[in-house]
């Protein structure tokens, strides 16, 4: 229940941008405003952002099937001391009113802890290395388009992938366990945008999905605001949140993550 009232005040955040789109369809703009999104093309566009999240991450996990499932309550710099790699990219293109998104999140962590209840392992001390990767691919329509405001509704499905490696040493000996699994959630979104000032736009996007598909519900929500460097260069900075909630064939993956994120795009 919880997590369907965050979905629902995520939903009522959209509202106020939908609400400033519609009330621009008829309102002169002092400026010739060529694209909502890119400022390049009333046609084509494409604008790709690699961008940085300043995330915690709590919940509960059992990576390894059977094994005990473990709470997790994570700052920021608890997950960065025990980062090895991560990357962020977010992907927009659009042909007239149809659009295309994509959004990549990978992060390889690795820690030190004592694990008890491994399969064929028990209890032992060592080192865990987890890796997680997650593609999201959406397609859509642009319902709404003026010189100063755009609405997209989007659907699509996310790709998830957890594997995890331990190396743990037991009664003196050294031993190896890797287990991964992965699943689809199937995905609908919405996304809406405004301009304040030529320079100046705000962007909000949100994605549900799971639908007990792949997972049992799965939400991310962005808000941003960005500034234009150049034509062709935008930073934007603003919130994120991702909740994924998987519990299948003994795996557990119910995890939250949430915090800051600063991007820089690149328009064409």
């Amino acid at each position: 229940m919880p997590k369907l009232i965050h979905c629902r005040w995520l939903l009522l955040g959209l509202l106020p941008l939908v609400t400033l789109a519609q009330g621009q369809e008829n309102a002169p703009n002092p400026q010739l405003l060529s694209d909502t999104d890119t400022w390049t093309s009333p046609r084509y566009a494409l604008q790709i952002t690699p961008y940085a999240w300043v995330t915690g991450l709590s919940g509960e996990s059992s990576p390894f099937k059977r094994a005990p499932t473990l709470d997790i309550e994570k700052s920021f710099s608890d997950v960065f001391h025990d980062l090895r790699a991560a990357a962020f990219i977010n992907t927009w293109a659009r042909h007239d009113r149809y659009v295309l998104n994509s959004d990549l999140l990978y992060v390889n962590t690795r820690e030190s802890e004592v694990v008890g209840g491994l399969p064929f392992v028990g209890a032992a001390e060592g080192t865990v290395d987890t890796r997680l990767f997650m593609a999201s691919l959406q397609g859509g329509y642009r319902v709404y388009d003026s010189e100063q405001a755009s609405v997209d509704a989007l659907a699509g499905f996310s790709f998830w992938d957890i594997r995890t490696r331990a190396h743990l040493t037991t009664a003196g000996r050294t031993k190896h366990h890797q287990e991964s699994f992965s699943w689809v959630d199937p995905a609908i979104g919405l996304r809406a945008f405004y301009r304040f000032t030529p320079e100046l736009s705000t962007q909000a996007q949100i994605h549900l999905g799971g639908f007990d598909v792949g997972s049992r519900m799965s939400y991310q929500a962005t808000l941003t605001l960005n500034y234009d460097l150049s034509d062709n260069f935008s930073v934007a900075a603003g919130y994120k949140m991702l909740n994924v909630n998987y519990r299948r064939s003994g795996h557990v993956f119910d995890t939250r993550m949430s915090g800051p994120v600063i991007g820089l795009t690149w328009r064409y």
